[in-house]
């Protein structure tokens, strides 16, 4: 949101940011308001899972800062004892984030951490503003601590070694990892003085001996004494002092720059102290308004609805790795993270930026695609021979991670490469990316399972093998773009194939994946003939992702009675949340931060509910209320989408999930033209 305009629930990553363009561009950093839920009854707010060259390589997991009363003999910390926080953007078009905790020492009195957090442009680099205000001046110290942790997302390589420097003057942290290189560096304006006030360099999680950590000595000892430590191996976190006496105002510069030698990354975090913040705010600022001048502003003349446009646009401009690729989020859970890269994902968020304009973004994630397709005679699980298809996510480098078949992430960038096509006119877009389709359609030709249909896959969800609904409508959707893609490219006969099979394919998703007389009523399920144990069953409970055969898919229409009965189950409460109209992936879903079934719903399932209720005639404001009404009450305390909201409508789960910011900006551009945007072909 935009400072000031309301409070919201804290959630778990509130914010992101980056630069639009520069070397700013590849550092991704995250903010997290701590709701009491999920931490110990923590309310702080903190810099967190920050990422350089590689939106999938963290440079370290945490930036606390803590607060030293001498008088009182009591240490307070960003996370752990803030009473109170507010995450907030700037302007929706532009991502500098302002962070602000607030905390109330034993003796009653209390004092306000203000943060502005923003990524320089042209140096791989952090830059952050601090002021600290204490009601009382009594003694204190500033602290800064940062756990370091420069690591792939797989978690399975730390930090090397962490060590104290100073040169001309500056005192620097620097950590490294084979040929990554972090360094911190802070700076008081006001007395011209970059050095630190004690320093220590230790390991995470050791609370004794000589590399004993940081937090242990600031935080746990509390004794208002750092014990001075240079280097430390192995997973390493690093505090560095400011004393400031008996002031009650207090502004300081942090700064934090990347390279690939120590000498680069130090440079990058001086740059930024020397230019100082108001230069590297004016630069960021223009910039991103520079890149949303090419794009699309929201459309809809409703202040709130087109900040959260403009938001959703920031956000996966963001994520967009320079490499060309968009991240699912920039979202960490306990087991895994979503800094991966799924095709399917990428698709609608190619499908968002198409309708928004920002055609540059679309052809580069396209390209990505293209340059990451399996070539032929690679087998993947099940032994089956992948060549065409893709890899169910992958590194942003396009190194695979998990490896099974989605039949959305096969027809799904045909589907990509037609709409780029037509939305930019531009011949060279079908030429340029003819062959991945060809092949990816050539896969989908050889998988039909003898009877009319596709043979099994994954279903979107990712739990279950089987004649998945959205799958097979992605597999249809899929050949019917390459069908048009062929008839371009004067491939005729090419052409024929894919529409004849596409058409039988189409003729038969009902006898595969309708259902009646289910415990739930009539409805598209998530697959038929499922493999394994998952209850409810998925060939017999209802399944959100059905409603992508809608939009995008165009394979069933919003019309079609077994439709229409599936989205009006969509109503039901064992569906939905409770207390807010934000259907459930399907009723009794698990995938939540308890891993039980929790009342709540999926922002992005209700989308595609949405626009089937709005196309279906069921209700003719579904995707108007969506965008005017219920969108901002799920929304993080920045404005941003979640993944999963709970009961009542407050985040729940993985608050930057970029699929959610698509499908808001395509419900948007749909409701403005008055007919939904990047439907596939028909048959």
């Amino acid at each position: 949101m935009i400072h000031g305009e309301r409070d919201t629930p804290p959630s778990d990553k509130d914010a992101i940011v980056s630069a639009p363009r520069g070397v700013g561009k590849t550092v991704l950093a995250t903010v997290n308001q701590y709701p009491s839920v999920h931490k110990r009854g923590c309310h702080g707010a903190l810099v967190e899972e920050t990422s350089a060259f590689r939106s999938d390589i963290e440079q370290f997991s945490d930036l606390h800062v803590l607060l030293w009363d001498a008088d009182l003999e009591q240490v307070l910390d960003v996370r752990e004892d803030a009473v109170a926080s507010s995450v907030s953007y700037d302007t929706s078009r532009v991502p500098e984030v302002h962070i602000e905790n607030q905390f109330r020492f034993v003796s009653g009195y209390e004092a306000t951490l203000s943060q502005d957090l923003l990524v320089a442009v042209d140096d791989r680099a952090l830059l952050l503003r601090n002021h600290v205000s204490f009601e009382q001046p009594n003694e204190h110290t500033i602290y800064t601590l940062v756990n370091f942790g420069i690591e792939d997302v797989l978690g399975i390589d730390g930090v090397d070694e962490a060590y104290y420097a100073h040169e001309a003057g500056v005192d620097y942290i620097v950590a490294y990892d084979f040929d990554r290189f972090v360094a911190l560096a802070q700076r008081r304006p006001s007395a011209g003085d970059s050095t630190f006030h004690g320093h220590r360099v230790g390991r995470q999680n050791h609370s004794f001996g000589d590399q004993r950590s940081a937090w242990a000595d600031i935080y746990e000892d509390e004794d208002g004494w750092l014990t001075p430590n240079d280097v430390a191996t192995g997973r390493v976190d690093a505090g560095v002092g400011l004393y400031v006496g008996h002031e009650q105002e207090v502004s300081w510069l942090t700064g934090i720059g990347f390279g690939t030698t120590h000498r680069d990354a130090i440079t990058a975090a001086t740059n930024v102290l020397d230019t100082g913040y108001d230069p590297i705010r004016d630069s960021f600022h223009a910039a991103w308004n520079d890149w949303h001048e090419a794009v699309r502003d929201g459309p809809t003349g409703d202040p709130t609805a087109d900040r959260m446009y403009d938001l959703s646009m920031t956000s996966m401009k963001c994520v967009q790795d320079p490499r060309g690729p968009m991240i699912a989020g920039a979202f960490k859970p306990i087991h895994f993270e979503y800094k991966f890269v799924w095709p399917r994902d990428q698709v609608i968020l190619i499908q968002a930026l198409l309708a928004a304009g920002a055609s540059a973004e679309a052809r580069d994630a396209l390209a990505w695609l293209d340059s990451v397709q399996i070539a032929d005679g690679v087998r993947g699980p099940r032994g089956i021979e992948r060549g065409g298809s893709w890899w169910q996510n992958y590194f942003v480098d396009g190194t695979a991670h998990w490896r099974a078949l989605q039949l959305d992430q096969v027809g799904g960038p045909i589907y990509a490469h037609w709409l780029t096509w037509r939305e930019t006119g531009d011949d060279g877009v079908l030429d340029a990316h003819y062959e991945m389709s060809r092949r990816a359609a050539e896969f989908l030709l050889q998988w039909d399972n003898g009877w009319g249909f596709p043979k099994k896959s994954q279903d979107t969800w990712e739990e279950v093998w089987g004649h998945a609904t959205a799958g097979s409508a992605a597999a249809i959707a899929g050949l019917r773009c390459m069908a048009e893609l062929a008839d371009a490219s004067g491939d005729d006969v090419f052409a024929g194939q894919c529409r004849d099979q596409a058409a039988v394919w189409a003729e038969n998703i009902d006898r595969y994946c309708f259902k009646q007389d289910t415990p739930y009523g009539d409805h598209y399920v998530t697959a038929d003939a499922p493999e394994g144990n998952e209850h409810p069953a998925p060939d017999s409970r209802p399944d959100a992702a059905a409603f992508m055969a809608v939009w995008p898919w165009n394979v069933v229409s919003a019309t079609h009675p077994p439709m229409q009965s599936t989205v009006r189950l969509a109503d039901e409460q064992w569906w939905r949340a409770d207390k807010t109209p934000c259907v459930d992936r399907y009723p009794g879903d698990d995938y939540t931060p308890t891993g039980t079934a929790e009342d709540g719903g999926w922002p992005l399932c209700e989308a595609y509910a949405d626009m089937v209720r709005w196309l279906g005639g069921v209700d003719d404001d579904a995707v108007s209320d969506h965008i005017f009404e219920h969108a901002e009450s799920w929304a993080t305390a920045a404005g941003l989408l979640p993944e999963r909201v709970d009961g009542n409508g407050d985040v729940r789960w993985n608050s930057n999930l970029q699929w959610a910011q698509a499908t808001f900006v395509l419900l948007v551009e749909s409701h403005v033209r008055g007919v939904p945007f990047g439907m596939a072909p028909d048959g």
